[in-house]
């Protein structure tokens, strides 16, 4: 019986000899985050802000926070959304209020990554759509349109308030949109959407008048020091119809697009 038990024990000291005694030595815990978060960038809209990034790829990763900050210093956690979401609007913001954005990712382990080193920075703005300018010539009560106002709509020619307006040149057989109030325009060319103009250009401007093209977009710059786009269209020679976009926070280029359905 003696021989037995010290066969016995001889056994199984060879065997957690073999393959270690202590099992929690062979488990090793996940304290490894996720990658940062990359291609983080920011879409102006009227009184709202997207956020989107690059998906990350690991098998543990179980969502994403979303961090605001007011002075790139202080960042607060804005929102939690998960794995599978590449993309978050943020509605609690103010027109004319400049915001800094970042993203980290964390997994089911509770490890997080670094906030996202990219400078996202937006300035949301008001927008609108489908403003109608008819020629001055012709209508002039409804041929001007003032930025700083646009919940008047197309309103009367005026020299000094009125930003734009529209008129159709005859001799030249040309229709331009006009400003006699020192409004500098730009035309930044044939776009198929509002929000390929991102950012104001800041330098290149002409005054008093440019030529108006289906489809083109133009940039503004209004005398009180705000930019703003407006996309056109569709352009007749007795009118104009245009969507636009104007950056209350003044000498900021931030515009970007409309938002529709979000």
């Amino acid at each position: 019986m003696l021989r037995q038990i010290l066969t016995a024990l001889f056994l199984i000291t060879s065997l957690m000899w073999l393959f270690g005694c202590d099992s929690d030595d062979s488990f090793e815990p996940d304290i490894d985050p996720p990658a940062i978060p990359r291609g983080v960038i920011s879409i102006t809209g009227d009184e709202q802000v997207i956020i989107e990034w690059f998906p990350n790829g690991e098998r543990d990763l179980a969502g994403y926070k979303i961090w605001r900050s007011q002075d790139d210093e202080n960042f607060d956690l804005l929102a939690e959304v998960s794995e599978d979401t590449s993309r978050y609007v943020d509605r609690d913001v103010r027109n004319g209020v400049t915001f800094f954005y970042a993203v980290s990712a964390f997994d089911f382990d509770d490890n997080e990554s670094d906030l996202s080193p990219e400078l996202v920075v937006d300035t949301p703005r008001p927008s609108g759509n489908n403003i109608t300018l008819n020629d001055f010539d012709i209508f002039p009560e409804r041929s001007g349109f003032d930025l700083s106002r646009p919940e008047k709509g197309a309103v009367a020619w005026d020299l000094t308030t009125t930003d734009v307006y529209f008129g159709f040149d005859t001799e030249v057989n040309v229709r331009y949109l006009y400003s006699d109030n020192l409004t500098d325009m730009q035309d930044m060319g044939y776009h198929d959407s509002f929000d390929e103009l991102d950012v104001s250009p800041v330098q290149g401007f002409t005054t008093e008048f440019v030529e108006l093209i289906d489809g083109h977009i133009y940039a503004l710059f209004t005398p009180d020091g705000n930019f703003a786009k407006i996309h056109v269209n569709a352009v007749s020679d007795n009118a104009v119809t245009f969507d636009w976009a104007y950056q209350i926070d003044p000498e900021n280029p931030e515009l970007a697009p409309p938002l529709f359905g979000n």
